[in-house]
């Protein structure tokens, strides 16, 4: 493995990033976006992250 350091600004980083999201497919972002949720909740909470159900009943 060949190891290599970049010099980068904030604005460069953020533009790269942003190419980077906008080639992946909606499928990929999802399973991305489903694997930071699962690593949050066992980092943050120390269970598996659900989401929670909730129901408001109102009158008018």
């Amino acid at each position: 493995m060949k190891r290599i350091i970049t010099n980068t600004t904030h604005e460069k980083q953020a533009i790269e990033d942003r190419m980077f999201w906008q080639n992946q497919t909606p499928e990929q972002r999802l399973d991305c976006l489903e694997q930071l949720r699962l690593e949050s909740g066992n980092f943050l909470y120390e269970y598996p992250a659900r989401f929670q159900r909730v129901i408001t009943v109102t009158r008018k």
